[in-house]
């Protein structure tokens, strides 16, 4: 069987379906991938042996330029033969699902996060859902990942709809292992308390929330640490400037080591306005880490409040500003929080979720 992986960009084959690339040859299908290029791995990602067609999708499904994406996609099918389209995120599940009923092949369809959910904006809720629902009617199978999209696809017409937990953290690779990595890198005592945040500096991710909240604890030894990169770099750069916290707030960039920085800190921050279900929150469980994050779809299916972390509201500097105070004085408990978390993250080890996308596909 020959499946065509379908992303908008190269970086989410490298940061989430290598590992099930991998194993979907394992099993002996035959997996080729179309995306975009961002400059940083696609050339990595063909060197390593996978098989990659270059196809120009804008990362905005209403762009225009994705009508080219489509021709070039439409003739990348027709000469390949595949048996199964399985793609992801919006631009890809459009494409995909339009591609699909065109030459007649089954679809699998993975939402990372529909684009319309409980707080997003009225246009989002009523424009992303209609377009989901029609696309429903050419998908034979449709994936969601957290509680409330599975919720959602219930109205939808796909054939199947199965629900999976996230698409996996290797728990072997994120463990909890001792690292002074910031201490050393910083020159920080060992009492300074560690705040990380992982993801790119884009709106949705929302660093500023945290950023605010640190400058009204001028009385804490804190030092948050971003890894990143993205538009935001500048404006959130300008506003740490401005707040007089240019030794307490660090960008880190783009980091391979996501790992080793998670060891390193004493708390995980995930203050996002929207996600389908973190991969990097899931690695900080697994590295046994107290959470602060805020209370959306995802999160709350991760984290169980006042025992894995603290949740609070999106835009609620000052409740990030209590919470990080509150872990702060009590690291007993955030110990214990990174202790049940650790636990609780057994359930979406990659290697029980390779299983289920093998299910699926098979299905």
């Amino acid at each position: 069987m020959r499946i065509l992986l379908l992303c908008t960009t190269d970086s989410m084959i490298w940061n989430f379906m290598t590992r099930h690339i991998i194993r979907l040859q394992e099993e002996g299908y035959v997996v080729e991938s179309a995306c975009s290029i961002t400059g940083k791995y696609f050339q990595e990602l063909r060197q390593k042996g996978f098989i990659l067609h270059e196809v120009p999708f804008a990362r905005n499904p209403y762009s225009y330029k994705n009508l080219g994406a489509y021709r070039k996609l439409c003739s990348l099918v027709a000469s390949r033969g595949y048996d199964v389209i399985f793609c992801h995120e919006p631009v890809g599940g459009l494409m995909g699902r339009l591609v699909g009923k065109k030459y007649g092949i089954k679809v699998v369809y993975m939402a990372h996060g529909f684009h319309f959910y409980k707080g997003a904006p009225l246009i989002n809720n009523i424009l992303y859902y209609n377009v989901e629902k029609l696309l429903s009617k050419w998908t034979y199978t449709l994936v969601t990942i957290n509680k409330e999209d599975f919720d959602a696809s219930q109205k939808f017409y796909a054939r199947h709809k199965c629900f999976i937990n996230g698409i996996g953290v290797d728990i072997k690779k994120f463990s909890p292992n001792e690292s002074s990595l910031f201490n050393s890198e910083f020159n920080l005592s060992e009492k300074s308390i560690k705040l990380l945040s992982v993801g790119e500096l884009i709106p949705r991710k929302n660093h500023i929330a945290v950023i605010e909240a640190i400058g009204s604890l001028q009385d804490v030894d804190i030092h948050y640490f971003i890894a990143g990169e993205g538009m935001l770099y500048r404006k959130l750069r300008e506003r740490v400037i401005g707040l007089g916290l240019e030794r307490r707030i660090h960008f880190l960039g783009f980091r391979r080591d996501i790992g080793q920085l998670c060891n390193s800190c004493d708390i995980f921050v995930l203050p996002s306005l929207q996600e389908g279900l973190s991969l990097a929150l899931m690695e900080a469980m697994a590295c046994g880490k107290p959470i602060i994050a805020s209370n959306i779809r995802g999160n709350v299916d991760l984290i169980k409040d006042g025992v894995g972390g603290i949740l609070v509201s999106p835009k609620d500097s000052s409740r990030y500003a209590d919470a990080i105070r509150y872990l702060s004085e009590n690291q007993g408990l955030g110990r214990s929080m990174g202790l049940f978390n650790k636990d609780a993250i057994k359930q979406y080890d990659i290697n029980i979720i390779e299983n289920r996308i093998i299910e699926i596909i098979k299905k």
